[in-house]
């Protein structure tokens, strides 16, 4: 990892922080504020290079929000915007649809927090349960990168029907 010619220092008053970035920075960025009582949103993907390209990088076969929530105990963990490229971070509408954007996390507190700040990124928020289905949901960037290489373009979104 390059490190900075500056100290990173977040801001200690900041009640939500959203991780994005290379996990390699990681350690740096936990080492770098006090997380107790914060909500940490994990955008991040945990990836190596493996024999037949990127795969999930697993702590000891941990999924990485929950490794991570073990690391920062202090703090309420959901897992969220990690399934989606950029471009659709910018612009998630496709022809006046919403994408689906996952979020997951233990703190019933923070549920709402989340819910309501997927929505205002201009997605369709849907729960997916508690901090476990991290698991599930840190593949699906897989999947999201398998789709986009197929069809040939990164304008591609998941998107939940209901009834």
């Amino acid at each position: 990892m390059r490190r900075s010619r500056t100290a990173l220092r977040l801001p200690p008053a900041a009640p939500v922080a959203a991780l994005a970035m290379p996990c390699g920075a990681l350690d740096e960025v936990l080492a770098a504020a006090a997380w107790d009582g914060k909500l940490v949103i994990d955008c991040t993907n945990a990836v190596q290079r493996g024999p037949e390209g990127m795969e999930l990088k697993h702590v000891h076969g941990s999924p990485a929000s929950e490794e991570l929530a073990r690391r920062i105990p202090g703090a309420r963990v959901f897992k969220s915007f990690n399934a989606q490229g950029a471009e659709n971070l910018v612009e998630p509408v496709y022809e006046g649809v919403r994408a689906s954007n996952f979020y997951c996390g233990d703190d019933a507190a923070s549920r709402a927090t989340v819910r309501q700040l997927v929505a205002d990124a201009g997605f369709d928020p849907v729960d997916a349960g508690p901090l476990r289905s991290a698991r599930l949901l840190e593949p699906m960037m897989l999947l999201w990168v398998a789709v986009a290489q197929a069809s040939g373009t990164r304008e591609v979104a998941f998107r939940v029907l209901r009834r």
